[in-house]
């Protein structure tokens, strides 16, 4: 299992926890569309993407990695798939909570 792999593995669990906290804040009445959608925007969700986002794009720098993997990749499309549930709720994201500085840094 490669760094990417085991970074991933806690990003998944990390949303997920995120994600359950969330719940309890929300009406269960909401129609599906709109409760991960109001899932998407979240402090605790928008918090996790960041710093897993954060996180992907520090392995990306560090040397020693043979690999590249694109956050936007990582954080939403890694998702497709076997944790579709938690798909189907960041790619509801109106639009992604990250920054590009003057250097073309995230921020």
């Amino acid at each position: 299992m490669n760094d990417y792999e085991i970074l991933f593995q806690k990003y998944v669990k990390e949303l997920k926890e995120a994600i359950e906290e969330e719940k309890e804040f929300l009406d269960p009445n909401l129609d599906k569309e709109r409760y991960e959608y109001e899932l998407s925007i979240s402090g605790r969700v928008i918090a996790v993407f960041r710093k897993y986002w954060f996180e992907c794009d520090k392995l990306n720098d560090n040397e020693e990695n043979e690999y590249y993997v694109n956050p936007k990749d990582f954080c939403v499309d890694w998702l497709s798939g076997e944790h579709e549930e938690l798909f189907r709720i960041i790619e509801k994201m109106p639009y992604y909570p990250i920054g590009i500085d003057e250097h073309g840094n995230y921020v």
